[in-house]
């Protein structure tokens, strides 16, 4: 099946609006899928020239994901071995495996580690590639360069131009090449949508839902499902300094939780940056009225709604008070205010 037909079958039954920016942005999918089905020589690829990955990218909520999970599943149906991650589990992966005693006996264990993380599959997909630090910058060239020698093949989706990835970041000089590699294997592609179909549900929807009764609940998981868009939900576990992270209802890059899961479990500001790189947003149920009994609680609540609101995610939560009066405490209540005012401005979308 080409990817343009089960876009269109999508649309016919009813499970997608059709974009002419989507569109357009199959068309170097597509074409990718019928170079890895052609017929290859004993060396690799059959034409020297033929592209190895699409580097989709453009704003949030453009359906970018999406395309890349059709070519997946479009791909996976042709037999085709591949092997798909969120770009903070890969990089979390290769963390665990850069020192794994089987690679440490190679030459140059990193550009190994691709083929080990992926168990040998020859297309990489990667979702919301975004580099941040410099070890991430140094580690990612070298495993992706090892990956494109051997004939790897990658689809990843950004919001950023591969010219802005780690921009402005300490050393980006020596992530400069990887760049270039990225350019010349793969085909850009922009999405251009000015459709932001996410904004366009959360705007239309509650973001704080008070009180938290059976009726939040059910909106609650009706914009799960809505969000998910009819993805399967599973648990997810995001490793921060070697620790794990775990929520059983994940899909699309969205979490469902409880409030104690994010803010009675002892979590730090960090844990809140790694989980706000790893999820586009958070459904959080039950949040209490939080005053000085809480006062940990309340500080966790802070460091999150900070990491969330700084990295442009989004929240909906239930609650048992309006914004405004959901801590009534003394100990955080010159810091408090900036925290409701962030969640006000999340709510207004």
């Amino acid at each position: 099946m080409r990817l343009l037909d089960d876009y269109q079958h999508r649309i016919d039954a009813g499970m997608i609006s059709d974009d002419p920016a989507q569109r357009a942005a199959i068309v170097p999918l597509d074409d990718l899928l019928h170079h890895l089905k052609a017929p290859r020589s004993f060396f690799g690829f059959r034409k020297a020239a033929s592209p190895q990955g699409v580097y989709l990218y453009g704003g949030v909520g453009r359906g970018k994901s999406m395309l890349m999970d059709r070519f997946a599943e479009v791909a996976r149906q042709g037999g085709m071995a591949l092997a798909r991650f969120h770009f903070h589990d890969f990089m979390t992966a290769v963390h665990d495996h850069i020192h794994h005693p089987d690679l440490a006996k190679k030459a140059d264990p990193a550009r190994h580690v691709a083929a080990a993380i992926s168990k040998g599959a020859r297309v990489i997909c990667f979702d919301e590639m975004e580099v941040r630090d410099i070890a991430d910058a140094m580690i990612l060239a070298r495993v992706m360069g090892g990956f494109f020698d051997d004939g790897g093949v990658l689809v990843a989706t950004s919001n950023r131009h591969p010219d802005d990835l780690y921009e402005g970041g300490l050393h980006r000089d020596r992530f400069l090449p990887f760049i270039a590699l990225l350019k010349e294997k793969a085909i850009l592609h922009e999405l251009l949508s000015p459709t932001d179909y996410r904004q366009q549900l959360l705007v239309s929807l509650p973001a704080w839902y008070c009180p938290d009764d059976a009726e939040a609940e059910a909106s609650m998981a009706k914009i799960f499902g809505m969000l998910t868009e009819g993805h399967e939900i599973e648990p997810v576990s995001v490793t921060v300094a070697g620790r794990h992270i775990r929520f059983d209802h994940a899909a699309n890059n969205i979490a469902r939780v409880h409030f104690d899961e994010v803010c009675k479990t002892a979590l730090a500001a960090r844990d809140y940056l790694a989980l706000a790189d790893r999820y586009t947003g958070l459904l959080i149920s039950h949040i209490p009225r939080l005053d000085d009994t809480s006062r940990n609680e309340t500080r966790r609540l802070m460091w999150l709604v900070d990491a969330f609101y700084d990295r442009g995610r989004f929240l909906v939560c239930s609650a048992a008070a309006d914004i405004p009066k959901i801590y009534q405490g003394r100990d955080w209540e010159k810091e408090f205010p900036r925290t409701a005012s962030r969640l006000t401005q999340m709510a207004k979308i």
